[in-house]
This record gives structure tokens, C-alpha cells and sequence, in this order.
């Protein structure tokens, strides 16, 4: 695919408006491409659609994954360019999902359309997920029990390096507890809020765990409200917070959730801690339902996924070195749940996720798709 027809494709991309729960549009355009370039197609149940390529002779089989949804644009008249519009400025295009991550989706898609109608061994799959900034993982279930992938490649940003880890999420719900009554005599009840600001303070003190490549399993405050809101003339009797944690590899559940609930208890702080519970529908109206916990992986630098990725950048003269991810990704799925070895290799970086203005190097979008090409070849022992 030449540099144009990967501009005009990127173009396409962004142009198609696919916030989580509305990507049918983007997935009918993917349909169409991929059966125009020479690509199997698979829809899946979610409403994920997945482009596939199989070589001439036995082989591994290697899933480069995109997620294809966005968050939204609250505020059009913030940008600086129509976000909806793919607008190129200097050595930057513009546009939401040019970083996370239609740009990464255009790469995957040029570089495995390099092995169309050539001599490979074994299978090429083009993984584009629905609902990955709400679930991160969960859609990738389906597409990794089809289709057994022997390596994965996480198509998010990594600012030219092969990331080789990634934080885990988890999503905490505390809810603190007490009494309500009439507003006009407070002395008569237990401020909720008060509570859970009590709670909030007492938590800066737990102990914070950390790994030498991924940092630490930092937790930050996200939001709050009481319950009942808006008040009326009522002391609240409840209130809820939620916590965002990234954690390490090796983090559960109740290895998150204990040390929190013990330091409540301890203070005695009138407040528990539990793992969010998400339930959503695709635009399919495929039910999705999980407790927010993606876990954290990663790979060592001499494992078998990372030496042959390595040497695939190293035979386009794309190496760069390892890195990890600090956001979280579809490999909280395939290596943190199914144990798939798992690369990432993307273009942007990750701060220009869900920003104003989002935006990459227009460079990068045709460095990447080199790089993942070669990344393939190394993958699968194959070089075009």
C-alpha cells in the first residue's frame, strides 16, 4: 500500500464517527476494504470484524490488534480542526482517533496488505475490536478463542519503540456509609460525604507496589457523588467514590481490594471497597457484562515473541528498543488472561490519546506500517 492510498485510508477512518457503541459504520467501510484488498472477512457475534490472510504452507499465526471505537468529542468548538475530518498541518495530521487509534489501524491494515497474493507460512489476522475504551479485552475473548493466535501485536502507541508490558486496570467502587436526616439539623445524622472524605485521606497512607519495568500501581480519585443527589434539604447517606488503580502483573482482585478494606476497617471508617461492575450492549445488542479488572503483562526483552519482532524492525531498519505501555490495552486480554505472547507496536504517543486536537506525525503513520510489515516477517520467518 503506498504512502497516498494509506493517507486516503486513514482519511476514511476518521471520517467515519465510531465512539464506543457506534461503530457499525466502521465496520460496514472495513468490510468493504478488506474484501477489496484480498482479505477473508470474519464478523463476529460482538460486531468486531476481522480481515484474515492465509499463507501457502504451514506456519504460526500471528493477530495484529486494533480496537476501532473512540471516546467522543463533547466539544467541537474546542478544536482547532474538525475532528471528524482528517486535516494535515506541517509534519502533523489532526483528527479524533488519529493516536487512539485509527492510525495504528491504518498501519496494521498497509503492512498486512503487503503479504496479499505472496508466498507466507502460515495466518495473518487483522483484529478490529468494538468496545475497547469501555471493556479493554473483553471483545478480544471471541476472536482469540477462533482463532488461536500464536502471537499477538497490540496496535496502540508506542512513539516507535516494540512495548513489551503494560499496567493492568481496575476500576473501584467505595461507598461510604451513613446516616441521613433533615438538612436543617445535621447534629441529628452521619454526612456520607464527610465519611468518604475521611476515607479519601486515610488512603493516601497505603503502601504502593511497584515493578521494575511497569512503574507503580498508582490509584487515582476519578469521581464522587452523594446519595440522594441533589440533596434537598437531606443529609446524605451515602456516598460513592471511584478509583481508577493500575496495577502490576501478579495484582488480583482481592489482593487490590483487601489492603483497602483492612485500613478502613482499622481507622474505623464506615466505608468498604469493591471491584466496578460494567454491563453494556454492543450496537449489535450483544450483551457484554465483567467486573472492570484488566489485568497487567509483559514479556521479557529475550523472549521468542520479542527477539523475532526485534529482528523484523531491525530487517526494515525501524528498531528503536523496548518500551512498555503506561495505558491500559487489548493485551490485558491476550497475554494477561489467555498467556498469548504479546508485542505492541504503533504510531503516536500515548498522551495524545483523548486529547483536543488529537493528532500524529504523518511520518510515523508510514513508519509503522514498514515496521509492522517487517514485524510479520520476523514473526512468521517470512520476509516479502
Amino acid at each position: 500500500m503506498k504512502n497516498n492510498e494509506l493517507y486516503s485510508l486513514l482519511a476514511s477512518l476518521v471520517s467515519t464517527n465510531s465512539v464506543s457503541g457506534n461503530e457499525k459504520g466502521i465496520v460496514d467501510f472495513l468490510d468493504d476494504k478488506f474484501t477489496s484488498l484480498g482479505f477473508a472477512v470474519h464478523r463476529m457475534e460482538s460486531g468486531s470484524i476481522c480481515g484474515v490472510l492465509d499463507g501457502d504452507r504451514p506456519g504460526k499465526t500471528v493477530l495484529l490488534d486494533a480496537h476501532i471505537d473512540t471516546v467522543g468529542v463533547p466539544d467541537v468548538s474546542k478544536w482547532t480542526y474538525d475532528p471528524f475530518s482528517l486535516t494535515r498541518d506541517g509534519k502533523r495530521i489532526y483528527g479524533r482517533g488519529t493516536s487512539d487509534m485509527k492510525g495504528g489501524l491504518a498501519a496494521i491494515i498497509g503492512g498486512a496488505s503487503e503479504f496479499v497474493n505472496k508466498s507466507f507460512p502460515g495466518r495473518i489476522i487483522v483484529s478490529c475490536i468494538v468496545e475497547e475504551e469501555r471493556f479493554e479485552g473483553i471483545c478480544s475473548r471471541e476472536v482469540s478463542k477462533r482463532f488461536k493466535p500464536d502471537y499477538v501485536v497490540i496496535g496502540e502507541s508506542t512513539g516507535g519503540k516494540l512495548n513489551i508490558g503494560q499496567r493492568g486496570r481496575c476500576e473501584i467502587l467505595l461507598e461510604a456509609e451513613g446516616r441521613s436526616c433533615h438538612s436543617s439539623n445535621p447534629e441529628e445524622g452521619i454526612n456520607a460525604i464527610r465519611v468518604m472524605m475521611d476515607a479519601i485521606e486515610a488512603l493516601d497512607d497505603l503502601d504502593v507496589v511497584e515493578d521494575e519495568m511497569l512503574g507503580k500501581g498508582i490509584m487515582a480519585l476519578t469521581d464522587i457523588i452523594s446519595s440522594p443527589y441533589p440533596g434537598a434539604s437531606v443529609i446524605p447517606e451515602k456516598c460513592y467514590a471511584t478509583f481508577d488503580r493500575r496495577t502490576i502483573v501478579g495484582e488480583t482482585g482481592e489482593s487490590v481490594l483487601s489492603p483497602i478494606n483492612s485500613l478502613l476497617e482499622k481507622r474505623g471508617i464506615k466505608a468498604k471497597a469493591k471491584i466496578a461492575y460494567g454491563v453494556t450492549d454492543t450496537y449489535t445488542g450483544h450483551h457484554l457484562e465483567a467486573p472492570r479488572f484488566f489485568p497487567a503483562w509483559k514479556m521479557g526483552d529475550q523472549d521468542e515473541v520479542s527477539i523475532k519482532a526485534r529482528k523484523g524492525l531491525e530487517s526494515v531498519g525501524l528498531w528503536e528498543g523496548f518500551s512498555h505501555y503506561s495505558f491500559c490495552t487489548n493485551g490485558s486480554h491476550y497475554m494477561g488472561e489467555a498467556g498469548i505472547s504479546t508485542v505492541g507496536y504503533g504510531p503516536g504517543r500515548e498522551k495524545l490519546a483523548h486529547i483536543v486536537d488529537e493528532y500524529i506525525e504523518e511520518e510515523e503513520l508510514y513508519r509503522t506500517k514498514r515496521g509492522i510489515e517487517g514485524i510479520i516477517g520476523g514473526l512468521l520467518g517470512s520476509t516479502l
